[in-house]
């Protein structure tokens, strides 16, 4: 008997406790036992589907069948190493992608599951890794795109963890312009240009971008025109390469909701390059801007409050950037002409000279929901003052002082009156965590 893949194997175990049961070895049926019915003839049924299964890559039948049962039988039957270009035109079977996913990477567990059908996230995860282990001098331009147009149906989210180095003198990677080019409904896609593992060909300057690298990816990101977010990370960008990504950002992606360049160390001149192509219309749907680990002063921070301002920006992360007092001042001052929800200061050299900007923008401005301005030199006595504007901020929800020079005690007093903005639903989700 075929035990179906969609019925929970512990639900199995949970209702068959084989202790209390009569095991009378003379009876001749055994309902315990899955392999009970090995000398009953099969059905003609399910010698046909059998035959389906194992002739499938000649006579592909699937949606022919009439019946989902006879479907879900016959899914339980194909194997799983059959071409993909057969698998995604005919099945859509959550229960058998599923399967298939699980098989491939048995200890793989993907992330923000929720909804998405199993094929599109097997099919975001094959791609992933065909790039992620593609080395430059195996490239071949007719053969990634065909797996491409397989895929693009269905992935909407691309994840690149790292590259392969290239074997000759040059350092440039893996071209992604025929990848992100044909990604026609490609919405999220996070990048780094880096190395997770030290072979033979290991070589010191093997993980930097090069202009190539940028110039073919920015080729590539003027065709999504559907993307919502773009992310690249840990990779060391120059100057021209900023302005190259904002210009084609700004041309390509109108859609585009969040920018996050973090540890990228683009510093003051690349930050300046990226604003350079701006004007008053360009990014118009842009909500989070994520710039940690940028060696950004207070000056290029001025020239960005400036750009930022009176747009609908709702999360701005400048974390571990020296922006010291001046530059966290130009932010808390420039809050109060955009929609922002979350603000991020934490390690950027803050001192107890932030008080009086600090005090101000906890006790008017309405919108700030989670604010973390932790590992920075701020004196005891901000606690007290702080703990008093508090009491007059109904917006606030998380406020984070760890690391300030503030006291314990007067820093749970503060947690216990922002915790009374908390909604019942976020105050439930903060107490299971």
């Amino acid at each position: 008997m075929k035990y179906p893949n969609t019925l929970d194997l512990n639900t199995y175990r949970a209702y068959m406790c084989a202790r209390h049961l009569n095991r009378d070895k003379t009876r001749l049926l055994d309902a315990i036992n899955l392999d009970w019915d090995l000398n009953v003839p099969e059905p003609l049924k399910v010698l046909c589907l059998k035959a389906i299964a194992d002739n499938w890559m000649t006579v592909p039948y699937f949606r022919e069948l009439p019946l989902c049962e006879d479907r879900q039988y016959l899914l339980d039957l194909l194997d799983l190493n059959f071409p993909l270009e057969n698998l995604c035109s005919r099945v859509r079977s959550d229960a058998f992608w599923k399967r298939a996913f699980h098989h491939r990477w048995r200890s793989f567990v993907p992330i923000e599951v929720g909804t998405k059908p199993w094929i599109r996230i097997y099919l975001e995860q094959h791609l992933s890794e065909m790039v992620e282990h593609l080395k430059p001098n195996d490239y071949d331009q007719e053969g990634i795109k065909r797996i491409v147009d397989l895929c693009s149906p269905f992935v909407r989210e691309l994840r690149i963890e790292r590259l392969q180095p290239s074997l000759s003198d040059n350092s440039d990677h893996v071209p992604l312009d025929v990848v992100l080019a044909n990604l026609r409904r490609l919405q999220r896609i996070s990048l780094t240009y880096d190395v997770k593992d030290v072979g033979h060909n290991f070589f010191l300057g093997c993980a930097t971008i090069t202009e190539m690298d940028v110039k073919l990816m920015t080729q590539g990101l003027e065709r999504c025109c559907e993307l919502t977010e773009f992310r690249l990370h840990s990779s060391k960008l120059e100057p021209t390469m900023m302005k190259r990504i904002s210009a084609a950002l700004g041309k390509g992606c109108p859609s585009l909701r969040t920018i996050a360049f973090p540890h990228c160390r683009c510093g003051d001149i690349g930050l300046r390059a990226f604003c350079e192509p701006i004007h008053p219309n360009s990014f118009p749907n842009v909500r989070e801007v994520i710039l940690t680990n940028n060696f950004l002063s207070p000056e290029s921070v001025q020239e960005l409050t400036w750009r930022l301002r009176h747009r609908q920006i709702e999360k701005l992360d400048l974390r571990l950037n020296p922006i010291l007092t001046e530059g966290a001042a130009f932010i808390m001052t420039s809050v109060f002409y955009m929609p922002l929800q979350e603000l991020n200061l934490s390690c950027c050299s803050i001192d107890e000279q932030i008080e009086e900007c600090l005090l101000m923008l906890i006790r008017f401005n309405c919108t700030i929901k989670r604010f973390d301005i932790s590992s920075n030199r701020l004196s005891p006595a901000m606690g007290e003052r702080l703990l008093q504007r508090v009491h007059e901020n109904k917006t606030l929800q998380q406020f984070d002082l760890r690391n300030t020079d503030i006291s314990y005690d007067v820093r749970a007093i503060i947690d216990e009156v922002i915790l009374e903005n908390r909604d019942p639903h976020s105050l439930h989700m903060w107490q299971a965590r």
